[in-house]
């Protein structure tokens, strides 16, 4: 007889999320929001929201432990929670460092990782205040939960965009992806390329300041780090908005290193750029009125470039502007752990 049971790949990892959000919070009383967000928000106390996120490394599927230097694994870890702070406007605060570790793996390995870990709370000001640890049968896992606060008032959510906001996006994309490519021998690049496009995956940079500068100004309605995809984390804000989204290829920054590496190897960079995950920049919604005084906080005091590379619409779904100006509806791609 055929299996008709629903298999994790049919549902994919966020209807898998959707599917088990219900009855989860049985004690309403102080959240803010749970499920489904960058990071949990709870509060207030004193005025402050608490921010709870939670991340987690598995070997094979997030990182080649032989093609990563174990101190940037570690640093890896960590940054991608302090992405999640970034995206809610919030500061970090504390650490939590959990483990599951295979028993034949070498200490000293584990030993750098966790100096990685330490190098980028020491330089954040981030306490680690304890974790678990665990045997695991052949895999490494790092997980990391980083706990931050915002002010009542200033945290961004994904679900407050609106028609004619401005889309901004902190920095170049498609290097990670590209980086991937040539860590697992899929294309090639000459040095300096090489390292420049390995080094944006396996050390992605977190966004805390500017994320700060955007939660404070209150010109901001949304915010998401990029951590699927373009595409796919955009289908985010538009999903929990309840709108649609208008980019301008034209208009995406791309750096020198990934379209020559594309061209050289025959892609796309621009699909690299919408489709490729880990790059951990912030994907921003201004109001069209908060457009002008949004750029120029970010030319005058932020410390990273912001680049507008779209608007949101009333519509459904993501419309593309090609830069020979083609219109197309994309269909929405990026990493999603359980879709084939």
């Amino acid at each position: 007889m055929k299996d008709i049971r629903m298999k994790m790949e049919d549902i994919g990892e966020f209807g898998f999320i959707r599917s088990i959000e219900n009855n989860c919070i049985l004690s309403p009383a102080r959240i803010i929001k749970g499920i489904g967000d960058d990071c949990a928000v709870v509060g207030p106390y004193d005025g402050r929201l608490l921010l709870i996120t939670t991340d987690m490394l598995v070997e094979d599927i997030h990182f080649i432990l032989g093609k990563i230097p174990p101190e940037h694994l570690g640093e890896k870890a960590v940054n991608v929670s302090l992405s999640d702070i970034a995206a809610m406007g919030g500061e970090a605060l504390n650490v939590f460092v959990s483990l599951a570790i295979p028993k034949q793996i070498d200490v000293d390995i584990i030993h750098t990782i966790y100096s990685g870990i330490k190098s980028v709370c020491r330089a954040n000001n981030l306490n680690i205040l304890g974790g678990d640890t665990s045997a695991s049968p052949d895999r490494l896992i790092i997980s990391i939960t980083v706990i931050g606060e915002a002010a009542e008032g200033k945290v961004l959510l994904r679900s407050g965009a609106n028609p004619g906001d401005g889309l901004y996006l902190t920095g170049t994309i498609g290097d990670s992806a590209a980086g991937l490519k040539l860590i697992k021998a899929e294309a090639t690049a000459p040095e300096p390329i090489a390292s420049r496009l390995i080094e944006a995956h396996n050390r992605p940079v977190h966004f805390l300041d500017a994320g700060r500068i955007v939660g404070s100004s209150g010109l901001a309605s949304s915010m998401i780090d990029l951590s699927d995809g373009l595409l796919s984390d955009l289908a985010h804000i538009c999903e929990q908005s309840h709108v649609g989204a208008r980019i301008f290829q034209a208009a995406l920054p791309v750096s020198r290193e990934l379209i020559y590496m594309a061209e050289s190897n025959r892609l796309d960079p621009y699909e690299l750029a919408m489709s490729g995950g880990e790059d951990y920049r912030l994907l921003i919604s201004v109001p069209a009125r908060n457009k002008a005084k949004f750029q120029e906080i970010f030319d005058e005091n932020a410390p990273c470039p912001v680049y507008c590379i779209g608007e949101i619409t009333s519509g459904q779904g993501i419309e593309l502007i090609r830069a020979d100006n083609t219109r197309e509806q994309v269909r929405v791609t990026g990493f999603d752990h359980f879709k084939r």
